[in-house]
């Protein structure tokens, strides 16, 4: 899906992000975007050098590949407050980079309409919709940040509980084969910003 690339591995998911988010708020307290920072795994970094290099590609026009490919699916982050979804723009300041061995990609998104956190709780998750990619916040701290977010501001981050049903068909998905485009969200973690 980001660039077409297919590893070795036989089951869902084939290759992992890890996430981390940065959430922006304004003086008036709203939050008004996220800076989303994706490291890709180890040996899918290994496929996006070596396509590249086989092609003559510069990362940058592997950077824009990705960023625009995942455009189409709302940059794999869903946010919503009171029930509503919450839109953003188009990806702005994308960056590319290798940090030991790995790519990280980032981007920064404006939200349509800043959303107000103390008003409801705002809520979101991020994943890749067919699950051939796992996306998960990154084990090293801080991976959530509130940046310039009022006292009391703070957030929750819930594990994904499929049931073994849903683990067993993803794991009975071979290379070739996609996962419904819900399945992702069904092994996404839930994080909640609330701010009292």
């Amino acid at each position: 899906m980001l660039i077409g690339l297919a590893g070795g591995v036989r089951a869902h998911p084939h290759h992992w992000i890890d996430v981390f988010a940065t959430w922006q708020f304004d003086a008036a307290g709203l939050i008004t975007g996220v800076h989303l920072r994706w490291l890709f795994d180890d040996y899918y970094s290994i496929l996006l050098l070596d396509d590249a290099k086989a092609s003559g590609e510069k990362l940058s026009t592997v950077r824009d590949r990705i960023v625009n490919n995942v455009q189409q699916y709302d940059y794999f982050l869903h946010i919503e407050q009171a029930g509503d979804d919450s839109k953003t723009g188009t990806a702005e300041q994308a960056t590319i980079v290798m940090q030991d061995h790995r790519i990280e990609v980032s981007f920064q998104l404006r939200l349509t309409v800043p959303l107000d956190p103390r008003r409801e709780d705002v809520v979101y998750r991020i994943a890749e919709p067919t699950y051939y990619f796992e996306m998960l916040h990154a084990e090293e701290s801080p991976s959530i940040i509130l940046k310039d977010a009022p006292t009391g501001c703070r957030t929750h981050l819930a594990l994904p509980r499929p049931d073994a049903a849903l683990i067993a068909y993803a794991a009975s998905l071979g290379i070739d084969e996609r996962g419904s485009d819900d399945l992702g969200m069904q092994f996404a973690e839930t994080v909640t910003i609330r701010c009292e």
